[in-house]
């Protein structure tokens, strides 16, 4: 019995520890209605104020369309993330096709404090874009 709860707490530990690496936020273009573009963007890594996202493009429609689709949906994770009003990215990182994103708490922040693949990134003010991507929901 004591066996047991050794390798129980043993597991746990590393359960708690370990960096989550299962989807937790997914995002759909085939949601909005009237729309050529059919983009998949799954969060496939999180740490405590980074996440790593993967865009699966099918067919991008319009640029602009697309463009905002991603932007919007990068905001809904920063609100599901704790509500974050900033926040820094590395396209590429870590693969191709990948988004390394940061969240910050203020303007002020410094992304590479969160992951040093952020160095030099433009802090992002997500409200700015409240109004379109409102619209888009």
């Amino acid at each position: 019995m004591a066996a047991h709860g050794f390798f129980g707490t043993i597991l746990l530990v590393i359960v708690m520890t370990a960096p989550v690496s299962a989807e937790t936020f997914r995002s759909d273009s085939k949601r909005l209605k009237n729309t050529n573009m059919d983009i998949v963007i799954t969060e496939t890594e999180r740490s405590q104020r980074t996440s790593v996202v993967h865009i699966h493009i099918k067919a991008i429609g319009s640029s602009v369309g697309s463009s905002f689709f991603l932007l919007c949906s990068v905001r809904d994770l920063a609100q599901q993330r704790g509500h974050y009003r900033y926040i820094a990215k590395a396209e590429g990182q870590p693969h191709p096709n990948h988004i390394l994103i940061g969240f910050l708490k203020s303007s002020t922040d410094k992304p590479e404090q969160l992951d040093p693949r952020l160095m030099g990134q433009q802090v992002i003010d997500l409200e700015q874009f409240a109004p379109i991507c409102d619209k888009m929901k």
